[in-house]
């Protein structure tokens, strides 16, 4: 009995990929024209894009050098839009000087974005203007549940409310704090915190005003701090988008 032979199967080859250069020489010339010219259709755009972003285009964004924002001004409230690598600073606005208070320091957190602090001695008030990386609304509910907790039992905290101030609506809380000092003396703590929209949506205006004394009834009345954030907040100019 003679034996069958064994066929193997064949060893599977990867058929050979055209080249560009092949597959361009099939093409007719009417479809190779319109290929170019769509090509350079869309560089041109790429390139118009570049140009109006780079060389055009302003976001109003502030311009940084060495760390430090060109052109900063005394009376400017200079707030961060945006977080990380790119970071971008903007002049959320103009501040004017509240009548009876005294400019304590323009201070910069980051050596870009600036704050006002202003100083009344008659009745040791303190003021404080800020541009603040976020909305009213998402800004209240988070720095109230914080601030909350710091009070804890032995101080006190109002609801947040409503204000409507020149700049719109807004929304504010106050609280009264202590704190036991090394030689055995209280110091005792009272700040109205108030939150007011800028021109960008992503961004709000922080007006805190504060009053401290060893004895607690000599804090600020509730009334004139909250006369003293209003004024403030007339003398604030709004930089547009």
């Amino acid at each position: 009995m003679s034996k069958k032979k064994i066929r193997r199967p064949q060893q599977y080859k990867k058929p050979r990929e055209r080249t560009f250069k092949e597959w361009w020489g099939d093409q007719k010339e009417s479809t190779r024209k319109s290929i170019i010219w769509g090509c350079v259709a869309v560089l041109a755009v790429i390139v118009l894009l570049l140009v109006y972003y780079y060389g055009i285009y302003d976001d109003g964004s502030l311009k940084v050098k060495n760390n430090t924002v060109v052109g900063l001004q005394d009376n400017w409230l200079v707030g961060q839009r945006s977080s990380g690598k790119n970071s971008k600073y903007y002049h959320i606005a103009d501040v004017a000087q509240p009548e009876g208070f005294e400019l304590v320091a323009n201070t910069a957190n980051t050596g870009t974005t600036q704050n006002l602090s202003y100083a009344r001695e008659e009745d040791n008030i303190t003021l404080n203007l800020t541009a603040v990386n976020s909305s009213v609304n998402d800004i209240v509910e988070n720095v109230y549940q914080r601030m909350a907790s710091l009070v804890g039992e032995n101080g006190e905290i109002t609801e947040v409310s409503d204000v409507q101030s020149v700049l719109g609506a807004g929304k504010y809380f106050s609280y009264v704090s202590s704190f036991d000092n090394e030689d055995g003396t209280t110091q005792h703590y009272k700040a109205l915190v108030m939150y007011v929209p800028s021109s960008y949506d992503d961004s709000c205006i922080l007006v805190s005003v504060n009053s401290s004394d060893f004895d607690k009834e000599k804090l600020v009345a509730d009334d004139v701090m909250m006369d003293v954030a209003i004024k403030a907040l007339d003398g604030v100019s709004l930089i547009a988008k």
